[in-house]
């Protein structure tokens, strides 16, 4: 299947959000508004007819649409600041469940 090509700020907002970072820190990495990033990113969700960010950024690797090198040399442990740049959604927002997991573990 072929997919429209990606505007360079579409694919730029969109190797943020492979990187894991969210809406607002993309847009300072940008430096534009939440408002233009959530713009950018619904643009690439219908050029790729994804759902998501997490289909989007599948297909777009996939097909060659962004470069997941830096993202690969993250993942080797290769960046300086590689745990900085690989936090989980679970590390920025925890769930009532790892809050209960967290509480039994002080329990224990």
């Amino acid at each position: 299947m072929k997919y429209k090509p990606l505007a360079p700020r579409q694919a730029e907002a969109l190797t943020h959000r492979a990187r894991g970072l969210s809406y607002a820190e993309t847009a300072a990495a940008m430096g534009c508004s939440v408002a233009n990033v959530d713009n950018l990113l619904s643009e690439c969700f219908f050029k790729l007819r994804a759902r998501n960010s997490t289909d989007a950024v599948a297909k777009a690797v996939k097909h060659g649409l962004i470069q997941f090198a830096l993202l690969a040399a993250v993942i080797a442990g290769a960046g300086p600041d590689a745990n900085e740049l690989m936090r989980t959604r679970f590390q920025r927002r925890p769930t009532i469940r790892t809050i209960r997991i967290r509480n039994r573990e002080d329990l224990a």
